[in-house]
């Protein structure tokens, strides 16, 4: 192996005013028959590799020259784990016509649901404003609203 020896560190460290993350320091010393930074690339990907046969969701492993070096913080992540939210979940606790109606117009999370208007989704079939009501109801406990651009929290890499 090229690897000679590995060395890593966890320390504190603070975004913002918010002091609760965490650095890895990661000291990777080689043969210099690879660089060190292409070593902890390949093993990054075998260990995702790994991490794939537990998921059902597909891991998309990006490369230098896309645009994909966009730190998220707190917020973003939790906003794209919610817009990931899939409909049929039964903490949102949606009528069946209203699941059968966003189903039918392949409406399947919260991100899909949210790039609409209110006036697109009465044009959908069987789709009224009783289900309308439900569905502005549901997007403002959870702080979301209709006509929301959903690109800048990079749901297609998933």
């Amino acid at each position: 192996t090229p690897i000679r020896n590995v060395k890593y560190a966890v320390e504190p460290y603070r975004v913002e005013q918010k002091p609760d993350y965490d650095k890895l320091i990661i000291e990777v010393t080689t043969d210099g028959s690879i660089h060190p930074k292409d070593a902890l690339k390949e093993a990054a990907k075998v260990l995702i590799y790994h991490f794939m046969l537990f998921s059902d969701e597909k891991i998309m492993l990006e490369s230098p020259d896309q645009e994909g070096n966009q730190e998220f913080d707190e917020e973003v992540l939790h906003m794209r784990q919610l817009l990931k939210t899939k409909l049929t979940d039964s903490s949102l606790n949606l009528s069946v016509r209203a699941l059968n109606c966003l189903k039918a117009a392949d409406v399947e999370t919260l991100g899909d649901l949210v790039q609409y208007n209110k006036t697109d989704l009465l044009k959908f079939r069987n789709f009224g404003k009783k289900s309308l009501s439900e569905l502005d109801d549901l997007l403002e406990s959870l702080n979301l609203t209709f006509g929301t651009d959903i690109t800048k929290y990079k749901l297609d890499r998933e």
